[in-house]
């Protein structure tokens, strides 16, 4: 029933459409879905895991190259991060105004 009450509500709907699976139950009210939410949290929990362990093993593949044949703990621990980080996003504006520019017709300084 509470499935079918999800289904029905405009907002969620809406909520569903814009910001997608993982984030969608952040929205979802635990008091008005309760068994809804703790289904959705045990199914997204399976997947969580599964997904870090096959992106970091996939990052460690990449990086293993002919002349490194040997990952160390230090390679690991330094990889580690990165490779599980989910809200890395680059600053864009300030790197583009570091890198110095060369108008065409002018010498470099």
């Amino acid at each position: 029933m509470e499935l079918l009450d999800a289904q029905c509500d405009t907002f969620l709907e809406q909520k569903y459409t814009d910001v997608g699976v993982p984030d969608f139950y952040k929205f979802v009210p635990r008091e008005k879905f309760p068994k809804l939410v703790c289904a959705a949290a045990r199914i997204l929990a399976m997947f969580g895991g599964t997904y870090v362990c096959e992106q970091f093993f996939s990052t460690m593949k990449i990086n293993k190259t002919a002349l490194q044949s040997r990952l160390t703990d230090e390679h690991i621990r330094a990889t580690l991060p990165l490779a599980t980080t989910h809200e890395f996003r680059p600053n864009v504006d300030s790197l583009v105004s570091a890198k110095r520019t060369q108008l065409s017709g002018q010498k470099p300084q």
